[in-house]
């Protein structure tokens, strides 16, 4: 099967389920430079630059847009795919280039966010959306992360549900757990918006102090909400800030240090940092919201707590805290979870199957299209 992944951004996820792809397909892989930059390790970059895998594309301004859906469509004519893979992202570009290829090419959408939170909703975003849903209607198969994020979408939209697919995120990050430096060390790790919920966090670990446990919390990464509570990490001598983006090559330093990352989000669909914890070896204290639960599961690879409760939250990190048993099981569960349910070729043979029903299902849209028996999907 020939392949045409489009990803202009997510270009870890990408670039991991191509190269699993890649053993049994042939596989184009489409990525924006400039995110790839931010998000490759040198390791991975490498490794796809030898398979052959990549063609580079710069960044998407409105300047430069007109000639690079030009060159987006000379590209996937070139290489003649049997099928699209598209990420879904914010950008017209993707939806442009099917537009002018009339949907003539079976066509498979991963919707990393299906269900809109509070963290996607600015003026970039709102200017998409027509794109997005023309992209959307199209889509022979969607994707999305999880069994709960497939069942609420299929609930709120019936007619789309019988497009749907449930595909996990694949691990990001090594698979290759470091040593621990620190037994009681959370981290707090991306992009800090409002929902990724930083003031629980930051009140779990004041908890904990009062009641003299002592952790040491890292806030790693920087966001628009990040400067409503500096002022409170400066009276924390507990807390280590770090307001910068992390190049790729530098995350695993980070993880290693960490006993477990947090995601205390009050509302989310799926998180990429749970997949690089998983692929980190390291186990997931999160709140039980969006497809969150389908694969943190409480007492094997992390524990689950209701969001917006930072005494829930405390709790759950004094257990890890106290109980150095419960820590090194949960490190085991991560470790084992990434390698078997998350890895890549599991991920990629799922894939194939959601690639060989789109094809079915476009051949038979085109047959009814022309007049033929067959039902529409």
């Amino acid at each position: 099967m020939r392949v045409a992944l489009v990803s202009l951004h997510y270009a870890e996820y990408s670039s991991r389920l191509a190269m699993a792809l890649s053993r049994h397909h042939d596989v184009m892989l489409i990525l924006d430079a400039t995110n790839a930059r931010y998000e490759l390790s040198s390791a991975l970059r490498d490794a796809i630059i030898e398979r052959g895998l990549v063609r580079w594309f710069p960044r998407q301004r409105r300047l430069n847009a007109p000639i690079e859906l030009v060159r987006l469509v000379w590209t996937l004519r070139s290489f003649r795919p049997d099928v699209i893979h598209v990420q879904e992202i914010y950008k017209c570009i993707p939806t442009w280039a099917n537009d002018v290829l009339r949907y003539s090419i079976p066509l498979v959408l991963t919707a990393h966010d299906p269900l809109p939170h509070s963290g996607l909703l600015d003026r970039r975003a709102a200017a998409a959306i027509p794109c997005r849903g023309r992209l959307r209607d199209h889509a022979d198969r969607l994707i999305v992360h999880g069994d709960r994020l497939r069942n609420e979408w299929g609930e709120r939209e019936p007619r789309v549900g019988p497009r749907l697919a449930s595909v996990p995120h694949g691990v990001l990050g090594s698979s290759v757990p470091e040593a621990l430096s620190e037994p009681s060390t959370f981290l707090f790790f991306g992009r800090i918006e409002s929902y990724k919920g930083l003031e629980f966090f930051l009140k779990a670990g004041a908890l904990l102090v009062e009641g003299g446990l002592w952790p040491r919390l890292i806030v790693a990464g920087t966001g628009s909400d990040l400067e409503r509570h500096r002022a409170q990490i400066g009276e924390m001598p507990w807390v280590e800030l770090v307001d910068r983006r992390f190049d790729a090559d530098e995350i695993p330093g980070l993880f290693a240090r960490s006993s477990a990352i947090v995601l205390p989000y009050t509302d989310a669909t799926q998180s990429g940092v749970a997949a690089m914890a998983f692929g980190f070896g390291r186990p997931v204290i999160s709140t039980s919201v969006g497809g969150l639960p389908d694969v943190i599961c409480d007492g094997y690879n992390g524990l689950l707590v209701p969001p917006n409760n930072a005494e829930a939250l405390a709790e759950a990190m004094s257990r890890l805290i106290v109980s150095d048993e419960l820590r090194k099981s949960l490190t085991a569960g991560a470790s084992a979870y990434g390698s078997t349910e998350l890895s890549w070729d599991r991920i990629a043979r799922q894939t194939s199957a959601v690639y060989e029903s789109a094809i079915i299902a476009h051949r038979r849209s085109t047959a009814c299209a022309k007049g033929n028996v067959f039902s529409w999907r």
